[in-house]
């Protein structure tokens, strides 16, 4: 046992180990939760405390289902008589070498535990030193078969009082998650943070709408900052109530997932594991020692979790913190939430905490330290993983680049050279990507569409927002709202669908061409706009064709890329481009527009300094004079064209002779033509893309392009450094067409930033 004499006294946590277990399976299947407004299952008050070295024994077996796997607890430790630790774990096992709850002498303190029901449905609770009463709530439990479901997400502060008025004595706050959930959620799991209170008190969470229970969630004392995660059924309009019992507090609350049972993944109980502990260099990728100020490390987890986890269940604790401080903890490659905490630490205390912590596109977290120093020490109670499914006739298989969870495959990797299922999808007609951190998009034959990836500007449709912390969807989610779809089209942080009576609707972002600029979680229709054929969008601009061939445009116009002559930067709903007419369908550039019209010839507009128009127009190099045109100009020596793909700085066309031509930026393979251009080369009109006929369909990403044959087969060029070819045999890039394997049956492609995807209609 580690005995650390600190300033005020001694301090007892938990013994430091070198003890882990094996990584469950890649394809692990775990159980879904079902959430109950809590119910309070042991109070030892009522009988006698448990003494040293004892445990006492929760027996669950008339609580949960028979096929129940584990169960939310918050458990509260009461006035023990010295320091202590306490550990949670299954029935009839061995006890683990980890603590759930650290105490000092006479304090009350909470801990939420997610811990595997043992032999009879039943928990051991075992203190180590003196004597303390246990009290135990139940928060909900996890089994197999029907259940809900959880997305994780990185912090979003959706709470903190210091901004409004703090929380008065018998007061109730209403926590508002309407924005920050789906309308399906039935749960939601968050870290609430009470600070500032003027005497002791302890607060309640429980759904809106119900009964307060006996239970209480996070226990304080006049003065402190104490947290704890909390995980609550929802009540009306997906609101949770906090009840103050005492004195004046203000609350902060840090949302950290929801259940739903549309969408998201399961729970996988594991041993309790301990994955760091700086004080003996287990997880810290070198030697022993503190987290010093304003610090961050990371802690690798790839050889503990599996492949399809997204996300983890752990217990931190912080140990001799210096000063007052707290400690952030998030997935690595996410942004770092400033504005939310994980930990709050005072010296000469053992602190803990349970944290729901979302991977991103690596297994790994990153700690963060804000002041002095302290030893952190991390075991691993769960994981949530999503079960791979099998390609079903209309399936889509996603490749290459794997930022914001975009390939949709339930893998918790940086990308893929091997096309891959995405989750849960069949009878797809068409796919489209976002841009870097946008979202990915199936349209269903059923006329209604699926969503994925990052959701920080509503992108997903689903209903609500993840504020921009790069949180969102590892699997696909369902648009909410729309029916009737025949085509979908989408190039940032926004998506566009256009109905089967010629309406338009667009969610996410902003520049919905609606008269602001708001984002919308959900679809809005974009007003005065029908009899609409065809969309294209690049995120900042936005195209609609109509049935009369006539060309609508809305949104960023600082390169003209609306094509209406205009110098406005912007323009909020659609107008029409005057001089285009016989329009058939519509292609967007990052700062450009396109339109292919009946006669077969391909016009464009907006910015030209990497040769985007395909005009053969000059540019200075210093750009004195701007290198753009604000209206349609013919791409020169293109006819019979039937499709263009221009996302980004290098531009495709599908000729009816099925064959492809490009022009743009033609380094890195970019334009296809087998030719290793220079850095700095650009074709200002278009040429042939090498070796490709009997082309049907084509795409492109951030620096190159994909093409699907009447064969079924798929071929790329361009770039491969984020995987996009999907051919390993590609070292760097290649400026000729290769196959990716494994592909065949496609009856459609898409791609986003450096993303391919494919229909796959005959598996």
């Amino acid at each position: 046992m580690l005995t650390t004499a600190i300033a005020a006294g001694v301090l007892i946590v938990g013994p430091a180990i070198t003890t882990t277990s094996a990584a469950p399976a890649d394809d692990a299947a775990g159980s879904t939760f079902t959430q109950r407004s809590p119910l309070r299952v042991l109070d030892t008050r009522s009988t006698s405390p448990v003494g040293a070295g004892r445990t006492v024994t929760i027996d669950l077996a008339s609580r949960v289902p028979a096929t129940a796997t584990a169960v939310v607890l918050n458990v509260t430790g009461v006035s023990p008589t010295a320091s202590t630790f306490v550990t949670a774990y299954p029935g009839g096992t061995s006890r683990p070498t980890a603590s759930s709850l650290n105490l000092t002498a006479g304090e009350i303190r909470a801990n939420q535990v997610t811990v595997a029901l043992g032999a009879g449905k039943t928990v051991e609770l075992y203190n180590n030193s003196g004597n303390v009463d246990l009290v135990a709530d139940l928060a909900g439990h996890y089994a197999t078969g029907a259940g809900s479901k959880f997305t994780v997400l990185a912090p979003n502060r959706v709470l903190d009082t210091r901004w409004q008025t703090p929380l008065g004595p018998g007061g109730t706050w209403t926590l508002d998650l309407r924005n920050s959930v789906p309308a399906s959620a039935t749960a939601v799991t968050f870290n609430l943070t009470a600070t500032e209170p003027t005497t002791s008190t302890f607060v309640t969470a429980f759904p809106t709408g119900t009964t307060r229970p006996t239970a209480s969630n996070l226990n304080v004392v006049a003065g402190e900052t104490r947290p704890n995660q909390v995980t609550v059924a929802l009540g009306a309009d997906r609101r949770v109530s906090l009840y103050n019992n005492s004195g004046t507090i203000e609350l902060l609350a840090d949302l950290t997932g929801f259940y739903t049972p549309d969408y998201g993944a399961e729970f996988l109980p594991l041993p309790p594991t301990r994955v760091l502990d700086t004080r003996v260099g287990i997880g810290t990728g070198g030697p022993a020692g503190p987290l010093g100020p304003e610090a961050t490390l990371s802690v690798g987890l790839s050889q503990d979790v599996p492949l399809n986890a997204t996300g983890v269940a752990m217990n931190l604790t912080g140990v001799g913190a210096t000063v007052s401080t707290y400690v952030t903890a998030w997935g690595e490659w996410m942004i770092q939430p400033y504005g939310s905490s994980t930990l709050n630490l005072v010296p000469a205390k053992a602190i803990p905490n349970a944290a729901t912590v979302a991977f991103e596109r690596d297994r790994g977290i990153e700690l963060y330290n804000h002041r002095g120093s302290t030893h952190l020490i991390a075991d691993l109670s769960g994981v949530f993983v999503v079960p791979p499914t099998d390609c079903a006739p209309g399936c889509v298989r996603a490749w290459g680049d794997n930022a914001y969870r975009k390939l949709g495959t339930s893998q918790t990797i940086l990308g893929s050279s091997t096309p891959t299922p995405v989750i849960g999808l069949s009878g797809v007609r068409q796919v489209v990507g976002g841009g870097w951190s946008g979202g990915a998009y199936a349209l269903l034959e059923d006329g209604t569409v699926r969503a994925w990836g990052d959701n920080g500007s509503g992108q997903l449709g689903n209903g609500w927002t993840a504020n921009g912390n790069g949180s969102g969807s590892s699997v696909p989610v369902p648009v909410v709202g729309l029916t009737g779809v025949t085509a979908i089209a989408s190039g940032g942080y926004n998506a566009f669908a256009l109905k089967s009576d010629g309406t338009v609707w667009g969610w996410g972002g902003g520049y919905l061409g609606t008269s602001t600029y708001d984002q919308s979680a959900v679809p809005v229709r974009v007003p005065n706009l029908t009899g609409v054929v065809a969309i294209a969008s690049s995120g900042q601009a936005t195209y609609a064709v109509k049935s009369d061939g006539t060309m609508w445009a809305w949104g960023w116009n600082a390169s003209g890329e609306l094509g209406i002559g205009s110098s406005a930067e912007y323009v909020a709903t659609p107008t029409r481009i005057p001089s285009l007419s016989g329009v058939v369908s519509a292609g967007a550039g990052s700062n450009s527009g396109y339109a292919v019209k009946s006669d077969g010839t391909l016009w464009a507009w907006g910015y030209n300094r990497d040769g985007q128009l395909g005009n053969g127009q000059v540019c200075d190099p210093d750009e004195t004079v701007r290198c753009e045109s604000r209206v349609p100009v013919q791409v020169s020596g293109l006819t019979g064209v039937t499709a263009v793909a221009a996302k980004y700085t290098s531009v495709y066309a599908l000729r009816t002779d099925g064959t492809v031509a490009a022009w743009g930026v033609g380094h890195r393979g970019n334009l296809g033509d087998g030719v290793d251009h220079e850095v700095g080369y650009v074709a200002r009109t278009p040429v042939a893309v090498t070796g490709l006929t009997d082309v049907t369909a084509i795409a492109n990403f951030e620096y190159g392009g994909y093409a699907l044959r009447s064969d079924g087969t798929v071929w790329a060029w361009g770039d491969n450094m984020y995987k996009s070819l999907g051919n390993e045999s590609v070292y760097d890039y290649t400026a000729t067409p290769v196959a990716v394997p494994g592909l065949g049956g496609v009856s459609a492609l898409g791609s986003s930033y450096q993303t391919g995807y494919a229909v796959v209609a005959n598996p």
